[in-house]
């Protein structure tokens, strides 16, 4: 419709005033009526950090306000959760010495990028396990015994074989508990209030899988098999959960006495100053390593990394994709082999034992395609591609066929969602297996697939490479991230009995527990380790990642996207040394960068180091979409080369010059290794830099947004909000509406963000409550809707009828909030405001 638009929108735990959320903060509440009784709006979460030495006593300044203490976090964070309406949390954010009061938003569910249905007692998991070379310190009898880890995520399946078969002090799943239960999900107001217990059996199954990873001993075997485990449900069966119920199951791990915590979850475009991010620095201080996922927003480019893996103390993990995958197989007679399968969408997956109906190519099966067979009666084959796989999967349907089938239009396997059932088998399969069965039904040989319960490895094209969804950093704040990779992307591990045992699942989810399986090893083999000292011996013997776009020219993967590359476990283990900092930030510029490096010598033997660096692909342009530069950085050492003594310590000052033909704007970075003489092992540290003024990313610089308009509708199941335009003159009723919002298209993760209201007549001024540390936008027209009705909540009467504008406020990435050069700000026309 003209002048209409549809923009997504977050889950409505998350419509807060101005919140910091993960995605698309499209903040809107149902329209209050102004000028009524004043109404304060339902009582929500908060999050209230208090400033340094404070603590809660703070809040007896507000004794008179109606608030309740949830829980107060002072072992893991300076600050408590509150319940109570956003004016109360407005008054409680002015108290002296409460540093800020954070919206508790929302932690998406764990998405499960790829899944194979089960095929029990294949250890594909083992690929992944010789990858990191945990099968070596197996070996030696390295495996993780006496010590402990921590799994926050859905629960664990603590009946299962290969994680002990049950659940209490003699069991390898000894502790945990439910913090939520089953039916929680934070995203429905009907269900986020949590209904914890002390069982954490899993009903999602992710958690499962993870643990998994981590220390499956039968079938399959992870990285540490010998480990015992804390189960810390924070998700229901479905759905989201909450900042205040991770940091609960965090300070619960840490009074639990967990060596090692995995999280494999985390909230996109983040900054490491948010609660969860510096409450897992906490739990490193208390001498607990800490593991999280880096994200999945690899596809929604540079800056998209997740809290709390971007918390300065926390080992962010990278994805790459295992060599094979396993899946479902069928057997095709014609073909004289198995090729490898998966169904689409929830449609009933074929039955062991029966067979297609022979295959007819139907071709692209778009809507306005031309059909290229007759397929009544028969099974469909058709390719991916244009259309969406309901329209593909209808369109065979409706003339007659009796199986579908797709094959990719690009290499590798594929999963797919959005199709409702018709009682008609639709599955997907490789690029290279449908051109096979598409070349035999052009000649006539019609073939058929028999599903006999087999199962096949699959090959990945970006087996070795990193995952095409692992998260770029580095952090909002420049610095770091993320600190080293490991095997994420199909991936054979353990899910709940009554799901089938085994899945292959993708995903940072599942890269983040080799990595804490790992340091379980290091903590075996050495208690001492501190988990600074276990993050530098997993990043300084990584292996480097080539990258994977163009892997014929030989250049490394982006250091903000594979760290110091992917963790070898028993050059970890033998390491004589050590370098320091494993990951640098060189800030921006356009000049030379300089930073030290420390070297440690943990030898009986003194020995020769030589300094060498090699350069890592450029990320240039656009941070949604960018593209990549080889230029080369020129690197000096100063010493370039040293002899360690036994117990010695040495700085190396590193200069890097960016290549003169780097384009501002890239991201830029590089490996640096000092290299022993004789068969000692290798240490690397990382680092990655601006090219350019960072100040100079534009935020609001968009050629739609802002702009004003006007709430048509919300979708009560996506939550998306549909919009029109303004037209000229219109006036809105702070009673009746239309609704009125600014959509605003942030280019970048602003330092702060101010919106206000003007009164063109009188020349009063009303302000949002200002919000900091904000995501960006994550797609290129991905907008945020900035709702009049928030202010009505937060200032109520505030408004009254007359000629106003709206005007936004951003303070850029590392501004400072006294510079008015650091700031942009926008104004709208003027609206009218009626009774």
């Amino acid at each position: 419709m003209p002048g209409h638009r549809t923009l997504r929108t977050l889950p409505a735990a998350w419509r807060r005033p101005l919140a910091a959320a993960v995605a698309l903060p499209l903040l809107a509440l149902a329209a209050p009526a102004a000028q009524a009784e004043p109404d304060d709006g339902p009582a929500q979460v908060w999050l209230v950090e208090f400033g340094e030495g404070a603590d809660a006593s703070v809040l007896d300044a507000a004794r008179d306000l109606d608030f309740t203490v949830r829980h107060d976090f002072e072992r893991i964070w300076n600050g408590v959760s509150v319940e109570a309406d956003p004016a109360t949390a407005r008054r409680l954010g002015q108290l002296g010495h409460v540093e800020r009061v954070w919206s508790d938003v929302v932690f998406t569910g764990p998405a499960r990028l790829d899944r194979a249905p089960e095929a029990a007692g294949v250890p594909e998991l083992a690929q992944a396990i010789e990858t990191t070379r945990a099968d070596v310190a197996h070996d030696r009898g390295i495996t993780g015994e006496g010590v402990k880890v921590g799994v926050i995520d859905t629960g664990i399946d603590y009946t299962h074989p290969d994680l002990g078969g049950c659940f209490g002090d003699d069991c390898r799943v000894a502790w945990g508990a439910d913090f939520v239960g089953d039916e929680f999900d934070s995203d429905d107001p009907e269900l986020s209030e949590p209904d914890p217990d002390d069982d954490p059996a899993d009903c999602g199954g992710h958690g499962t899988h993870v643990a998994g990873i981590v220390g499956a001993d039968g079938q399959v075997t992870g990285v540490a098999p010998d480990v015992r485990f804390g189960a810390y449900k924070v998700f229901g069966c479905e759905g989201s959960t909450s900042a205040e119920v991770i940091m609960h199951a965090l300070e619960t791990a840490l009074d639990d006495g967990m060596d090692v915590v995995n999280l494999s979850l985390g909230q996109s475009f983040q900054w490491p100053g948010y609660p969860t991010a510096k409450a897992a620095d906490t739990l490193t201080r208390e001498g607990v390593v800490v593991v999280a996922s880096m994200g999945n927003d690899g596809e929604s480019g540079v800056y998209s990394g997740s809290a709390p893996g971007v918390g300065e103390d926390v080992i962010a993990v990278a994805s790459t994709d295992n060599p094979a995958q396993r899946m479902d197989a069928a057997h095709v007679p014609a073909l004289d082999r198995l090729v490898g399968y998966r169904a689409i969408g929830e449609t009933e997956e074929p039955e062991t034992g029966t067979a297609t109906d022979p295959l007819v190519w139907l071709g692209r099966a778009c809507a306005d395609d031309a059909s290229e067979g007759d397929v009544d009666g028969a099974a469909a084959l058709v390719v991916r591609g244009t259309c969406t796989f309901k329209e593909k999967y209808e369109r065979a349907v409706a003339e007659g066929a009796t199986s579908v089938v797709v094959y990719n239009d690009r290499p590798g396997p594929f999963g797919g969602g959005g199709v409702e059932d018709l009682g008609v088998p639709i599955i997907a399969v490789t690029d290279a297996d449908g051109k096979d069965l598409h070349d035999l039904a052009a000649i006539g040989e019609a073939p058929v697939l028999e599903f006999g319960g087999d199962t096949v490895l699959v090959d990945l094209p970006r087996g070795g490479f990193a995952s095409s969804f692992t998260a770029y950093g580095p952090a909002p704040d420049l610095s770091f991230k993320p600190d080293v990779a490991a095997p994420g992307g199909g991936i054979w591990s353990t899910v709940p009995v009554a799901d089938g045992s085994y899945e292959a699942l993708s995903g940072t989810s599942m890269s983040s527990p080799h990595v804490a399986g790992a340091a379980a090893l290091l903590l075996q083999d050495d208690p001492r380790l501190e988990p600074r000292e276990v993050r530098t011996r997993l990043a300084n013997s990584a292996k480097p990642v080539l990258w994977g776009d163009n892997p014929d020219l030989g250049e490394l993967e982006a250091a903000h996207r594979q760290g110091t590359g992917v963790i070898d476990v028993v050059d970890a283990l033998d390491a004589e040394a050590c370098l320091y900092p494993t990951g640098v930030n060189t800030g921006d510029g356009t000049g030379p960068r300089t930073f030290e490096l420390t070297l440690t010598s943990r030898d009986r033997t003194a020995r020769d180091y030589t300094l060498t660096h090699r350069s890592t692909i450029a990320t240039t342009g656009d941070d949604r979409d960018p593209g990549f530069s080889a230029a080369e950085p020129e690197v000096t050492f100063e010493p370039r080369e040293l002899r360690l003594y036994p117990g010695q310590t040495a700085t190396v000052e590193v200069t890097v010059e960016p290549a003169a033909d780097l384009p501002d704007g890239s991201v830029f970075g590089g490996r640096i290794t000092a290299r022993p003489d004789g068969d000692g092992e290798s240490l690397t540290a990382a680092y990655s830099g601006y090219q350019g003024d960072y100040l100079a990313i534009p935020v609001l610089e968009h050629p739609e947004f802002p702009s004003l308009a006007a709430v048509v509708a919300q979708d009560p199941e996506t939550h998306e909000f549909e919009y029109r335009d303004v037209e000229v003159g219109e006036a809105f009723s702070l009673a009746d509406g239309p609704a009125l919002a600014a959509l605003v298209y942030l280019g970048h993760q602003p330092a702060a963000m101010e919106v206000s209201a003007a009164n063109a007549d009188t020349g009063e001024v009303v302000a949002w409550d200002p919000e900091s540390l904000l995501p960006r936008s994550p797609g290129p027209d991905d907008a945020m809707g900035v709702h009049l009705e928030d202010l009505v909540e937060q200032r109520p009467n505030a408004l009254e009828p007359g000629r106003w504008t709206l005007t936004v406020k951003v303070l850029k990435a590392l501004g400072d909030e006294n510079d008015p050069a650091h700031w942009e700000q926008w104004t709208s026309p003027e609206f009218t405001l009626t009774e």
